[in-house]
């Protein structure tokens, strides 16, 4: 009985250790974000040098809100989750100015999903009905001007939300930005709310005439802050290029509006600009079509647009939701994809992949999207070029999906354009082979010649060396495709069996590289079953299908003599991928291939290991960094003992690897009671595992 007692108080000590331990860790995290933030506000709202993307930033921010959120012990007057912009440096002003009311940002959503369930889901359980009034969302710089008895006196950025930097000697330069209002009764004291901006025709004017001292600027809303921050010997007339919008007012001595609608027209009738695409609507159908058209017509704007801004109408409901420290209840702002450029098709290039399919590739005059110059993008398939209806000449818009992959996401069709489309012509042969291309049932064409095109041969040599297959060194990409263009290797047992004399016939390849290729060679490879399977190419056989059949069979012989019945028998796989390894194990020329391959080859087989072991059929995530050991090799290692490797937390999920600067999902995990390893437990319980090789 004591010994259960003295078990349950310890059990009891690690939990509030434990907990001890998170709370420790969460604050340290959130200090962290807030320091990371504040740093990018800063760069953004003061120093117009932002190094970081608008998605990467709400990503930050909505990762703070959700831990101050759960934690509210955590949360901070300080915190830029209560704060709007930066705090203004007093060596940077020409004049700190307080607003009279606060100048508040707005919170964001991407995506159709988080603008009902964050704005109009609250709305509707404390309002039954109201119309919204939708405006655009200008890329420039947010000013207050204050116009005291009909007159401009001061104009204020702004700043951190309170005080920000009195720009009033630029502001006056502004052309469209009115010195003195007019008409009748008008207030006292009245602030304008606004965004200054740049055209795209007055932009690329800028840059190349470079007014400015010869200095480029990379976007629109550098170059208008850095035109708002120039002192005041510089010429005059680089002021000119600047435009203004109001879409609102802060205070006035006279509140006389009920509503949004109304004050944008009391704005214009005292001499104003506002922008002419501003709609009131009453039904979310007709608000979210507001939003796709001039996410469409945005590219034949003469102004940058990066979404809409939607807001209660009536002034008194607004009052009733009010605002946070941070940005009113009543507004949203709803932006569009980042990372879209528009451009021009100049031509399809098609190419044949490892599996023979024929894939169009878009290439397009060069557009810089965050730095990185694009000129090409795939099209997947023949059907996404009917989808689009795109043809050479198109304005096209390129995307960067995820950062990386280039993306043809829509096709602008401009009725002002004179320029004649001309139409894709789709290959009848291989462009490689130039055998005659067949067409599967979803009108997909592909190229029967398999590794006897020069296209698939490369690809799949290609494949056949990666890590995730033979891992073999010192071979690229590059000799690769030369071997076959000079017909030196026909198959995978040819690359293994490459010799000095067949190597001295690539041009510039020195005797140290050929040294180097040969002594990777002569030695045996010694490869697992389930990367040796996925190094053989078989079309729908990936990496987690590759270890799936490696636990199916005990041997490659007894892969090799397998039935469609036994095939389909195997968890997870289909009745197309069974049908794709039959096909390739009755060619004998794939036979022959896998017979030569095992002169050169080990293969080890796991699967008696895998079964008896801690991780089989565990489901695993990881997250963080690691010292000893490298996530490829865990993730490959783990795999072998049959393990499941998840990139998300879930609450199936049995355990999560935790390395250095983990990821939100130690607080998923945490959140579910999932068992959590750190690295020194995951090489100890490697280690233990009898007759375990790394490989």
């Amino acid at each position: 009985m004591e010994k259960k007692n003295i078990k349950f108080h310890i059990i009891k000590l690690i939990n509030i250790l434990y907990k001890i331990y998170r709370l420790f860790y969460l604050r340290k995290k959130v200090i962290k974000l807030r320091k990371i933030i504040n740093n990018y506000n800063y760069r953004y709202y003061i120093l117009n040098n932002s190094n970081i993307l608008d998605y990467q930033y709400d990503k930050l921010l909505t990762q703070l809100i959700k831990l101050e959120h759960l934690y509210p012990y955590l949360k901070n007057k300080n915190s830029p989750t209560q704060l709007v912009g930066a705090k203004v440096k007093s060596y940077i002003l020409q004049k700190k100015k307080k607003h009279k009311i606060p100048m508040l940002s707005l919170n964001n959503v991407f995506n159709e999903n988080n603008l009902f369930k964050k704005f109009f889901s609250p709305i509707n359980k404390r309002i039954n009905s109201s119309s919204f009034c939708c405006e655009l969302k200008f890329d420039g710089i947010a000013i207050n001007l204050l116009y005291k008895n009909g007159y401009l006196v001061s104009a204020i950025t702004r700043g951190d939300g309170n005080i920000g930097e009195n720009i009033i000697k630029n502001v006056l330069q502004i052309k469209n930005i009115p010195h003195i209002l007019k008409g009748k009764n008008l207030p006292n004291i009245l602030e304008v709310r606004g965004e200054i901006f740049i055209t795209k025709k007055k932009f690329k004017l800028l840059n190349q005439k470079k007014l400015n001292q010869n200095k480029l600027f990379s976007n629109t809303r550098s170059a208008t802050l850095g035109i708002l921050k120039l002192n005041k010997n510089i010429n005059k007339k680089i002021f000119n290029l600047l435009n203004f919008f109001s879409y609102g007012i802060g205070f006035t001595n006279k509140n006389f509006f009920l509503n949004q609608q109304e004050i944008l027209k009391k704005l214009q009738y005292y001499g104003i600009p506002i922008c002419k695409h501003t709609k009131v609507y009453s039904s979310y159908y007709e608000i979210i079509n507001f939003y796709k058209y001039f996410k469409k017509k945005r590219y034949f704007l003469p102004y940058n647009i990066d979404g809409i801004v939607i807001k209660i109408n009536n002034i008194k409901k607004q009052n009733i939701f009010g605002c946070t420290n941070h940005a009113p209840k009543w507004a949203i702002a709803y932006k569009f994809p980042s990372q879209e450029k528009l451009t021009s098709l100049k031509k399809v290039i098609f190419q044949i992949g490892r599996t023979g399919i024929l894939t169009p590739i878009a290439n397009f005059h060069t557009v810089n999207i965050n730095g990185v110059n694009i000129n090409f993008a795939t099209l997947y398939n023949i059907n996404e070029i009917k989808r689009l209806n795109l043809k050479i000449g198109d304005k096209i818009i390129i995307q960067r999906c995820g950062d990386v992959i280039p993306k043809v996401t829509n096709v602008v069709i401009n009725e002002k354009c004179t320029r004649k489309r001309k139409n894709i012509l789709i290959p009848k042969r291989c462009p490689s082979c130039n055998s005659i291309l067949n067409k599967k049932k979803n009108n997909i064409l592909y190229c029967t010649s398999e590794l006897f095109c020069k296209a698939q041969l490369k690809a799949y040599l290609k494949h056949f060396i990666s890590r995730n297959a033979m891992n073999i060194s010192f071979i690229g990409e590059k000799l690769i495709d030369k071997l076959v263009d000079k017909n030196l290797i026909k198959n995978s047992v040819d690359l293994l069996n490459l010799n000095n004399f067949v190597l001295s016939k690539i041009e510039n390849l020195g005797n140290k590289s050929i040294e180097k290729i040969l002594k990777c060679l002569k030695k045996k490879h010694k490869v697992t079953f389930n990367r040796f399977l996925f190094s053989l190419g078989i079309p729908e056989v990936g990496i987690v299908t590759s270890n799936i059949i490696s636990f199916f069979f005990k041997t490659l012989e007894d892969f090799l003599n397998t039935n469609l019945i036994k095939l389909q028998n195997i968890t997870n796989i289909g009745e197309k991928t069974a049908l794709n390894i039959l096909n390739y194990i009755k060619k004998k020329h794939n036979i022959n291939i896998i017979q030569n391959l095992l002169k050169k080859i080990d293969i080890i087989y796991t699967n008696n290991i895998s079964k008896k072991n801690f991780f089989y059929q565990k489901k695993i995530v990881i997250t963080g960094r690691f010292k000893f050991i490298t996530r490829y090799n865990l993730v490959n290692q783990l795999r072998i003992l049959g393990a499941i490797i998840n990139n998300n937390i879930s609450k199936k999920t049995n355990i999560l690897i935790l390395g250095i600067k983990p990821s939100s999902k130690l607080l998923k995990a945490t959140k579910f009671n999932i068992k959590i390893i750190n690295e020194n437990k995951i090489i100890y319980l490697l280690n233990q595992i009898s007759n375990f090789e790394k490989y």
